[in-house]
């Protein structure tokens, strides 16, 4: 298969490439195994970056064998600025899911109660849940977060600072 595109669309696909490398790897510390082919198609299509100052854009790490993103690249790009968004979005959505079910279980008895719950009444009971979380963080973010036990930082017995 051969597929042509501009040197612009090629540094969008750059981009592309980019993020996906990060949500793929970016965490992780060693590579996981299940995104080695995605790894080696990025790697090719990073290996393809030539003229029209592209070249600027990937290096060659001849220790690691592997190409990446140069500092150039990496400050001219809006990449980090999706990624970052989409963090985000990520991290608000997932502290609102987990805390309407969590004080959902605690309502229904548990979470095997709340699991056991047809879809109608567990929205019933999860959705102004949810909407009160969703009130509180739009808001005031975390400004009133608070975790209820102090830990002691000398290993003991947590302290209680609120009821």
């Amino acid at each position: 298969m051969n597929i042509e595109i501009t040197t612009e669309e090629y540094r969008d696909l750059l981009d592309i490439l980019h993020i996906a490398d990060v949500i793929m790897s970016g965490h992780r510390r060693v590579e996981d195994q299940r995104s080695t082919r995605h790894h080696a198609l990025i790697q090719k299509l990073y290996g393809q970056v030539r003229g029209e100052a592209l070249d600027q854009l990937i290096s060659y790490d001849k220790n690691t064998n592997t190409y990446m993103p140069t500092v150039a690249y990496e400050e001219n790009t809006l990449v980090h600025v999706f990624i970052d968004e989409f963090g985000d979005h990520l991290f608000w959505d997932e502290l609102i899911s987990r805390l309407s079910v969590r004080d959902a279980a605690r309502n229904a008895g548990g979470i095997d109660r709340l699991n056991a719950m047809i879809d109608d009444a567990r929205q019933a009971l999860e959705g102004p849940i949810r909407k009160r979380y969703i009130e509180e963080f739009s808001a005031n973010g975390l400004d009133n977060v608070a975790v209820i036990e102090r830990f002691d930082t000398r290993g003991g017995i947590p302290v209680r600072t609120s009821d």
